[in-house]
């Protein structure tokens, strides 16, 4: 991330350090909203945010970063984040407010077990926010969290919440805490399969059937959280979002619940056979040589051969291998395994499409730039009735929009927007529901309106898509 700062000749590496500590600070904290304390990601981060602080206070300054005026300051020094870069201070600014802490300082002797703690802390809901900086205090000396210096936020930097903002930050209490549940599950079944044990569907079928319970009342939430950009992008990231993408079509096919959990589990566990390709080549970067690209097209047969270990074989582990066999197939038997196989099955021709999507628009592939949701739509709408299912790929799309969850928008007025939610109608699909995160000087928006774009009070039309991996801003913290 970089940040634009002002600058002095004798602040250039203070400003350096600045932008560094706010990058691994907001890492982390992202990070601690996806993997549990003691995760490697999470240790990793700690790691860089400790050297971090260590190289300030080296120099006889203070880490602290400071809330004033509407900036975030690191001492005295102010960052000034645009429009493409303020996602990071604008993220901790938020969280600084929640809690109405005007300064954080990071001294000299804390340690990797502070941080994870104060992080964690951080993320904890708040259901009443009166008293929340006490209570942060309260619950830091309670946690024996040393080395940290908190200072009240002023009153007139306190962010108002409003209602609207309220139902935001209720839903993504719902929302989020389920979505790590479903990475933290899928870690613990990369590590059985590690191991050489048999899959165990206990866990993850209880994990699908809940989310199946939340798609009733916060589809649009889980579809956010879908576009959620993973920092080290994981196979567990895209193993859920393909989980979700997968039982939004499911829901609108009008699948029971039942259904739903077994393509929901079949989505869930679809690329298990990557335990099996060497990480070389599931991470090399550039073409697979011949030999390589073979190996890597078993892993579907890979899948198949896991979940057959389990015990008592049923119908719903069938559904699971269909799900995992098919979904490289491709609606005109292009794709592999190549078995002479001519039977698709409705489970496995929409995970093939969600996997796919999630597949073009995430940086999985090492040396691959990700596409804009709305350009991954035309590279497989370009493919319809070939590589995808013509029917299930219009069922895709009346659920993601044109306009997809996530999307970023210039408006004609140069405001900018942030795509939650999609019109049923395809009539409509043109306007998308749409909340407002900056103004056209490119200053945030607190808690942005939502409108729905081609209303008679929102006049508003789209002027341009705009790339968030080029603004290195996560769009998933708008649900």
């Amino acid at each position: 991330m970089t940040l634009g700062m002002d600058r002095q000749p004798a602040g250039d590496e203070l400003a350096r350090l600045g932008k560094t500590l706010v990058s691994h600070f907001f890492v982390l904290l992202k990070s601690a909203a996806n993997y549990g304390a003691g995760h490697a990601a999470i240790v990793q981060r700690v790691g860089n945010l400790l050297e971090v602080v260590r190289a300030i206070t080296g120099k006889d300054d203070d880490a602290s970063l400071i809330l004033k005026g509407g900036h975030l300051y690191l001492g005295d020094l102010r960052l000034r984040p645009d429009i493409a870069t303020f996602e990071g201070p604008r993220y901790i600014m938020e969280l600084m407010r929640r809690h109405h802490l005007g300064r954080i300082t990071f001294g000299p002797g804390v340690t990797s077990a502070d941080l994870q703690r104060f992080v964690y802390l951080l993320q904890e809901p708040q259901e009443d926010e009166a008293d929340s900086f006490q209570r942060l205090l309260d619950a830091v000396q309670q946690r024996g969290i040393g080395d940290l210096e908190l200072d009240l936020l002023r009153e007139d930097e306190v962010l108002t919440i409003t209602p609207q903002l309220r139902r935001i930050r209720s839903a993504g209490d719902k929302v989020r805490p389920l979505y790590r549940k479903l990475l933290t599950t899928m870690d613990e079944v990369a590590a059985e399969v590690a191991s050489g044990r048999r899959l165990r569907l206990r866990e993850s079928k209880r994990v699908v059937q809940q989310i199946v319970d939340l798609l009733y009342s916060h589809e649009a939430d889980l579809l956010g959280l879908s576009t959620m950009r993973s920092h080290d992008s994981s196979s567990q990231h895209h193993a859920a979002n393909v989980c979700i993408l997968s039982l939004l079509v499911g829901k609108r096919l009008d699948m029971n619940k039942f259904h739903l959990c077994e393509l929901g589990l079949a989505a869930l566990f679809h690329d298990i056979g990557n335990c099996d390709v060497p990480a070389e080549i599931l991470d090399k970067p550039g073409e697979l040589s011949v030999e390589e690209r073979e190996l890597m097209e078993r892993h579907p047969l890979y899948g198949v051969r896991k979940v057959m270990k389990l015990k008592g074989l049923d119908d719903l582990t069938a559904r699971i291998i269909t799900g995992i066999f098919e979904h490289h197939l491709m609606a005109d038997f292009s794709g592999y395994p190549r078995l002479g196989y001519r039977k698709l099955g409705l489970l496995g021709r929409i995970i093939s499409i969600a996997d796919s999507y999630d597949g073009l628009t995430s940086s999985r592939v090492s040396g691959r730039t990700a596409y804009p949701p709305h350009k991954a739509l035309r590279v497989m709408l370009s493919q319809s009735g070939k590589s995808y299912d013509q029917a299930l790929l219009k069922v895709f799309v009346s659920c993601v929009g044109i306009h997809p969850v996530g999307s970023l928008l210039l408006l004609d007025d140069k405001d900018i927007a942030v795509v939650v939610g999609n019109s049923e109608d395809p009539a409509q699909w043109d306007n998308p529901l749409v909340r407002i995160i900056a103004d056209r000087q490119g200053r945030e928006t607190e808690g942005g309106e939502v409108i729905a774009l081609g209303s008679p009070g929102s006049p508003q039309t789209i002027t341009a898509v705009l790339d968030p991996y080029l603004y290195d801003l996560d769009v998933s913290r708008y649900f």
